[in-house]
């Protein structure tokens, strides 16, 4: 597993968030062979696991949450990427 850290817009500011996450690197392609047509690449892939912050508010936690699952699948996949390779 994996972490990263990533900033949560919230009303003025942001929040510092510990994103924790699964990295499965990609796969090129592979060119054509006597035995096979070849195959094509596989992407690598990125799995949100849990995300935490150090404000002590569930509702607050909960956000955070929902926010990081978003942004590491979206905004934040190709940092998480990076950072794994």
């Amino acid at each position: 597993m994996r972490t990263l850290t990533a900033y949560c817009p919230l009303g003025l500011g942001e929040i510092a968030v510990e994103i924790t996450y699964r990295f499965t690197p990609g796969r090129p392609a592979r060119g054509p062979s006597y035995a096979s047509g070849g195959e094509p690449a596989d992407p690598p892939e990125v799995e949100f696991i849990s995300a935490s912050t150090t404000v002590n508010d569930d509702f607050i936690k909960l956000l955070v949450t929902e926010w990081a699952e978003e942004w590491l699948g979206d905004d934040g996949f190709d940092e998480a990427v990076d950072r794994a390779s």
